[in-house]
């Protein structure tokens, strides 16, 4: 990235934060991190992975280390398929072909270029197709729709011993609605947010750190992950948020 363009990200994150009233000064650890340290303590025995797509994120962890349960959700069948080939020899890595939301019920998912990194239940907005313009949604699929009480029904929800994880581009504030019995029974949560709209009815970071807060949880890690190549301008962050 230019020099000018990367002082330009870094001055929108701090005003950002200042806006947020959360502290932008440096800090040693990063989210991956402060994931790392919360996923080797003695507690942690469950990762919700919503959003899975190919596997990635799951791959990621036991790469790190991490061998405990997974559960990771995926709604679009062809990624799905990729998932399940990623944790087929994983016996502590369980598949599941949906979304979550805030209601069980079906729904359409657009399917985007980008392969699939950008479908949403929710209608792009142009900010984001300017930023990545192979990200416009090719085709559209029927879904089901799950929430995470009524999916993790028997989850002991009396300790926090969960850590979710939640990339659903635009609609984890649904996820969040649908999964408040779950939330207790969690330690962290890692959640996209979006500085600007992306997509129609998505609820912005300040929102979300608000709705976070409600439910107990307060960031402690907030890192730059989607910029405007062209402009410079940052669009998403991935944040951190731990219970209190």
């Amino acid at each position: 990235m230019a020099g000018g363009a990367a002082e330009k990200m870094r001055v929108r994150l701090k005003r950002v934060l200042r806006r947020l009233d959360i502290h932008a000064g440096r800090h040693r650890n990063t989210l991956a991190g402060a994931r790392g340290a919360i996923l080797a303590g003695p507690d942690i025995d469950l990762v919700i992975d919503v959003g899975a797509h190919a596997g990635e994120y799951g791959g990621s962890l036991r790469e790190q280390g991490y061998r405990g349960p997974i559960v990771s959700f995926e709604p679009v069948r062809s990624q799905f398929e990729r998932l399940s080939a990623a944790a087929a020899r994983d016996g502590a890595w369980e598949c599941r072909n949906r979304a979550a939301g805030s209601a069980a019920g079906t729904a359409t998912i657009n399917v985007s270029g980008n392969d699939g990194f950008s479908s949403s239940l929710l209608e792009m907005k142009e900010a984001h197709e300017r930023a990545v313009g192979d990200s416009r949604y090719e085709r559209s699929e029927q879904i089901q729709v799950a929430s995470l009480d009524e999916e993790l029904e028997g989850f002991d929800r009396s300790r926090r011993h969960a850590y979710l994880k939640v990339d659903t581009q635009g609609f984890e504030h649904e996820v969040v609605r649908g999964g408040a019995g779950v939330l207790t029974g969690c330690r962290a949560v890692e959640l996209e947010l979006s500085l600007t709209p992306l997509y129609e009815g998505q609820l912005l970071a300040g929102e979300m750190i608000e709705l976070m807060r409600k439910h107990g949880f307060m960031p402690t890690h907030l890192e730059p992950e989607f910029v405007d190549p062209a402009s410079g301008e940052l669009l998403q962050l991935n944040g951190l948020f731990q219970a209190v």
